[in-house]
């Protein structure tokens, strides 16, 4: 009679070791992407929503209205402070064209009563990689509707 033993190899267990971590190695940047593009597109969306909100509020009370944006602080907040954020680290606002430039990072975006704005793109990317992950926010001036657009290469 012979005796089976039970148990593993140490050579299958290293195998199995080795095929764990090549899985890892492929999965784990895959997975830590897909959280910056998320991240980029809530950036995109909250900006984007904040000038829908900036060019309502300047229309219903009649009165101008303002959105600064600072790329320096990673931050924006609308007349009076109404409304503001931070955004994560993750998402970054790399550039803004248009607007009223106010020095030390930061840009004024102007809404008018008649629904018109000052107009503004915004550049918004992920800050590992600058060049995968972009969005662009583009304010029209003279309508003041909003669009967000993939800009990555």
């Amino acid at each position: 009679m012979s005796r089976v033993r039970a148990g593993f190899t140490l050579l299958e267990t290293v195998i199995v070791m080795m095929i764990i971590g090549l899985a890892s190695a492929l999965a784990i940047p895959m997975i830590e992407g897909g959280f910056d593009s998320r991240e980029v597109r809530r950036a995109a969306r909250q900006i984007a929503s904040t000038m829908h909100y900036c060019r309502g509020e300047a229309v219903s009370l009649g009165a101008p209205q303002e959105l600064v944006i600072d790329t320096y602080r990673n931050t924006l907040h609308t007349t009076g402070w109404d409304r503001w954020a931070v955004l994560t680290d993750r998402a970054i606002i790399t550039d803004v064209h248009g607007g009223n430039v106010l020095g030390d990072g930061m840009v004024q975006i102007l809404f008018f009563p008649n629904g018109a704005t000052s107009g503004a793109e915004v550049l918004i990317a992920s800050r590992r990689d600058r060049f995968a992950n972009r969005l662009r926010v583009a304010l029209d001036p003279l309508l003041g509707s909003v669009r967000v657009e993939d800009t990555s290469t």
